[in-house]
């Protein structure tokens, strides 16, 4: 019993890897895509530094702290990059394997669905998690952020926790286009939702009654309220675990649900005689 079991994380190890080194190849081979995400990013904090650089400068010479608004907002951002790749990469994996008519040779060579689901997300995770530290570092440079590097493993860990129900809606998306052919109209609508609701931008006290209700529960502004409340206010709340526990019972039902919807659509699909057309 105990050698089949390891047999199984040998094959799961195996593919695994394979995933993830066909996945970082195809990453490195697009030079133009890297490029331009890279200008993009400079860009974006190019506008942020001529943002809210003043304010910070003149907050510290004035002795008030003029980087709490940005901690927040860098927090924000963080959370919705995690969110974006959470949603979006297992639909796009399966809408390119569907457009480069591999997806039912990938399925035939009993590679369960568990694993190109987490292998898909590996190489995903690892570039958001790189990302976010090159905010940090280029936020604490630039605007003398109030987070330091020890807090960083926690933060990390927070908006990884807070990004799992969003990996179940992206199991939603993708067997969407298993099903019906169509683009990412679930993670836009999700997506856009998410940041309206977040508190990121403007606080959800500002909404109507129903609408602040329906934000308390979005999981990006319960991840923006733990990781200011656990890394700027030092665990000092008793709403921390009531908030942990609101994402797990989230994760609870999104990712089970999410999977099986994916198998049916698979099913579906292998019956239509259309699982490898896009």
């Amino acid at each position: 019993m105990k050698s089949r079991i390891n047999n199984h994380m040998k094959v799961f190890i195996k593919k695994f890897l394979a995933f993830f080194i066909k996945d970082l190849k195809i990453a490195v081979s697009y030079k133009f895509n890297i490029i331009f995400q890279s200008l993009f990013y400079i860009f974006i904090f190019s506008l942020l530094f001529f943002t809210y650089g003043q304010q910070s400068i003149l907050g510290s010479s004035n002795g008030v702290s003029g980087t709490g608004n940005f901690t927040t907002l860098f927090m924000g951002f963080a959370l919705i990059d995690y969110m974006f790749s959470s949603i979006s990469v297992f639909s796009r994996e399966v809408r390119l394997a569907q457009t480069q008519g591999t997806f039912e040779t990938l399925l035939l060579t009993r590679t369960s669905i568990l694993t190109i689901i987490l292998a898909s997300y590996a190489l995903t995770f690892i570039r958001a998690t790189i990302r976010v530290i090159l905010y940090f570092v280029i936020c604490k440079l630039l605007f003398g952020m109030n987070l330091d590097l020890v807090d960083m493993p926690i933060f990390i860990g927070i908006i990884f926790y807070c990004s799992l129900p969003f990996i179940g809606i992206g199991l939603f998306s993708a067997a969407f286009v298993i099903i019906f052919k169509v683009g990412n109209v679930i993670n836009l609508l999700i997506s856009l939702g998410s940041i309206l609701f977040s508190g990121i931008f403007f606080s959800t006290d500002l909404l109507p009654s129903t609408l602040s209700i329906i934000g308390e529960n979005v999981p990006l502004n319960i991840g923006l309220d733990l990781t200011k409340t656990i890394i700027l206010n030092g665990y000092d709340s008793i709403n921390i675990y009531e908030k942990l526990l609101l994402i797990g019972v989230q994760t609870i039902l999104l990712l089970p649900t999410g999977a099986l919807f994916v198998y049916y659509a698979l099913k579906i699909a292998k019956k239509n005689g259309s699982l490898n057309y896009y």
